[in-house]
């Protein structure tokens, strides 16, 4: 590519070398055949020239005048003659008297007249002017003009002027063209034109097809690009480049702000038609290129959801870790049941009952029914909830969850109490004053040690959190085995010590 730069250089130049020699010529043979006209008009309008004329000898009035005249002009001959082209000057005095080599008769009609022929002196350049008499009558000739070679030097002596310039323009050009090579090649890498074409092929194959969004804002906020993911997740029309981000339709008002600001973002989520896109912005001019910015956009929706379900997880392992360290400090019932409360309320429920057999508080064996269940634990988000108190004799209606959850040993989920009619025939009064308080959802599980059924373990959701669902059943259970155990040794702590005691 330098190569072929270079060589249109060159001939750039030489066309020009060649235009200007034509034209040195072409003004440099206008210019003789001007001054040859001069001279001749001049001096054939000098006083004296028509007496001369008519003189008996006009030769020796008329030669010293003329060779004064020629070397004064810049010229190489001065000829008069009579109207039959008989000379009577030359600036070989041997050639007077001779017929002058020319063409005379547009000159006897009172016209100029120029023309090149071979002269006593060579080639010629002659211009050739009538003299008249006040009569207006032509008596004479006078011929003036310069020797061809002598053009044809003055020319010559402008051709290494005009060779230097077009060496110097050929050398100013050469390097400007070295210059620009040079940056282009570093700006293309040294690449050819067919790898660039091909890389900026598989660029715009690359921009459209990847999964992520690309924005390019310029200066003035006129969007300047956007591929087809860019458009879809946005959902942008066909001709939306060239417009001003603060034009573009549908776009949340953050998400404008940040386009329209220019300031640098990382993983901003912002919303755009019920998707959450996080949004990468930084500027383009880093490394020395034009103001503007680079924005990306990904779909982050499915990722946001899966990141909270990852976050639940782990809240839920959390949980039970602390259930594995809180639950079963001491050989207490009831403060085990109170630690399971603390340890569920708020993260997992916002209310916790505990309720246990008369006769397992006493420490004897569970049976596998019971006629009622003593409430040893009650722990809440607020205090004026409407459960039944601490210290309660329950017994609940065999159409309830927790009765069925005593009988078969078996957790159950509500996830909503305003249509469970058996847990409604419980206490119809009170689960209405529940409802309205705003609990909604209930997990019954039952405390299981060695296969016997100790008592039950309510949680309750309120208004401010979303109904159980089934995994949560799982976590309930696990966390009521965790205090299963405890409860039990304590139960049987206190079996020996009423036997000891006894």
């Amino acid at each position: 590519m330098f190569v072929l730069q270079v060589a249109l250089v060159v001939l750039l130049v030489a066309f020009a070398v060649f235009a200007l020699v034509l034209q040195s010529q072409r003004d440099t043979s206008a210019e003789a055949k001007r001054r040859s006209i001069a001279v001749a008009q001049t001096f054939a309008h000098s006083p004296g020239v028509v007496a001369a004329l008519q003189a008996p000898h006009p030769s020796a009035i008329l030669q010293p005048l003329t060779e004064a005249g020629r070397k004064s002009a810049g010229v190489d001959f001065i000829v008069v003659m009579d109207t039959h082209g008989i000379r009577y000057t030359h600036p070989l005095p041997d050639r007077i008297g001779q017929r002058f080599v020319g063409t005379i008769g547009p000159s006897l009609a009172g016209k100029v007249y120029t023309e090149s022929v071979h002269g006593p002196l060579g080639e010629e350049m002659q211009a050739t002017v009538p003299v008249e008499n006040p009569a207006g009558r032509v008596v004479g000739l006078v011929s003036a003009g310069l020797k061809v070679k002598n053009v044809t030097s003055q020319v010559d002596r402008q051709i290494p002027i005009i060779l230097t310039a077009g060496a110097v323009a050929l050398g100013a050009a050469t390097g400007v063209t070295a210059l620009v090579g040079r940056r282009l090649r570093r700006q293309t890498h040294s690449l050819a034109p067919d790898e660039m074409n091909r890389m900026y092929d598989h660029h715009d194959a690359v921009l459209h097809s990847v999964r992520e969004g690309v924005l390019i804002v310029g200066d003035d906020g006129r969007l300047l690009l956007a591929n087809d993911e860019a458009r879809r997740l946005l959902n942008l029309p066909p001709d939306v480049e060239g417009r001003h981000v603060t034009k573009l339709s549908g776009l949340d008002p953050d998400t404008v702000g940040l386009l329209a600001s220019g300031r640098e973002a990382t993983d901003e989520v912002h919303l755009a038609g019920g998707l959450l896109l996080a949004v990468n912005q930084r500027p383009t001019d880093r490394d020395g290129g034009p103001k503007g910015t680079v924005v990306t956009l990904r779909d982050s929706t499915e990722l946001q959801a899966l990141s909270g379900r990852a976050e639940v997880a782990r809240e839920r392992l959390k949980l039970l870790y602390d259930a594995g360290l809180g639950i079963g400090t001491s050989l207490d019932m009831t403060r085990t049941a109170d630690e399971l409360a603390q340890i569920a309320v708020p993260r997992f429920a916002d209310f916790v009952t505990v309720d246990l057999a008369d006769g397992v508080l006493e420490g004897e064996e569970p049976g596998t029914t019971a006629p009622g269940v003593r409430r040893i634990t009650v722990h809440g988000v607020r205090d004026d909830h409407p459960l039944y108190e601490k210290g309660r004799l329950i017994d609940f209606a065999p159409s309830s969850p927790q009765a069925r959850g005593y009988d078969t040993g078996h957790s159950e989920l509500v996830t909503d109490l305003s249509t469970a009619d058996g847990w409604y025939m419980q206490d119809p009064e009170r689960a209405a004053r529940m409802v309205d308080y705003g609990i909604h959802s209930l997990i019954t599980a039952p405390i299981l040690a060695r296969g016997a059924v100790l008592g039950v373990v309510n949680f309750w959701r309120s208004k401010e959190h979303g109904p159980f669902d089934e995994e949560e059943l799982n976590l309930a259970e696990e966390l009521v085995a965790r205090a299963a155990v405890s409860i039990d040794n304590a139960r049987r702590y206190a079996r020996e010590h009423a036997m000891a005691v006894t």
